[in-house]
């Protein structure tokens, strides 16, 4: 099997939406030799200090990070915080009011999906993520479960996807926002999956911004795509990260860790901005 790169500074755990527990996911990561793994949940930290014990005299850092939901300008994005300090109490506030807005999101998706004719319990939801990180994608493993929709992309393309019948906003937390509470955590901000972005063309505005960083290697990115952001990083002075942004096991294939493009140098380079 081939070695797909030592760092990964995108993964996600049951924390948020994740299928391996930060236990789990740590223990991964040594059996694959990892020398970093970055813990980027959704709109939480909560993880870090579980996935910092069990890699407790391992030869393996785990990077405190987050992932955080925000919009530039009417576009939403998701901004990569690395390097944080996980137990800031503003970072830890902020994300304790989204825990509490992401409850009452997936509440009126449930509404909105009985009012279509579906049978779906907001408590079955929300007990596919024992922390309150819940989204869509726990509403669609529900509706997936209970026979009502045949896989993720049917979910979200019935019914919970950008603009569909049950879809619901959020409070929309701004770039500058996210950058802000990110830096006063001591960390750095990124870009991530910009590849994913229906337009891409603001990111250097979003530089202009204050963003520190972009994700220019994912597991979604074509070699166009690489090719593309790494020619705007150095055009724009912004550092490069990059992870397999890991929840779960696709198909057979086994789990994979880690990003092969990011070198140390990079890495290194990531820390340094963080001091």
């Amino acid at each position: 099997m081939e070695r797909l790169g030592p760092y990964d500074l995108h993964a996600h755990t049951t924390i948020s939406d994740g299928k391996l527990s930060p236990t789990e996911l740590v223990r991964l990561a040594k059996a694959q030799d990892l020398k970093a793994l970055a813990i980027t949940d959704h709109d939480t930290v909560e993880g870090v200090a579980e996935a910092k014990g069990e890699a407790d005299g391992l030869s393996l850092e785990i990077v405190a990070g987050v992932e955080v939901s925000a919009h530039f300008g009417d576009a939403p994005v998701h901004i990569l915080g690395l390097f944080v300090d996980e137990l800031d109490p503003e970072l830890n506030n902020f994300f304790v009011q989204a825990k509490r807005r992401r409850v009452d999101r997936v509440r009126l998706m449930c509404h909105k999906l009985r009012k279509l004719g579906l049978d779906i319990d907001a408590d079955a939801v929300f007990a596919k993520s024992s922390h309150g990180t819940v989204g869509r994608p726990h509403v669609a493993e529900v509706l997936i479960e209970s026979g009502q929709a045949a896989d993720i992309p049917d979910a979200f393309g019935r019914f919970l996807g950008d603009g569909g019948p049950a879809y619901v906003g959020y409070e929309k937390v701004t770039l500058d926002n996210a950058i802000d509470l990110i830096r006063r955590a001591g960390g750095i901000a990124s870009l991530a999956h910009p590849g994913l972005l229906v337009d891409d063309t603001p990111i250097p505005d979003m530089a202009a911004g204050g963003l520190h960083a972009l994700e220019v290697y994912h597991c979604d990115h074509t070699s166009e795509k690489i090719a593309r952001y790494e020619r705007l990083v150095e055009e724009l002075g912004l550092l490069r990260t990059g992870g397999s942004d890991f929840h779960r096991q696709l198909g057979d294939d086994p789990p994979r860790l880690g990003c092969s493009e990011l070198t140390e140098e990079a890495f290194e380079k990531l820390r340094a901005a963080a001091q």
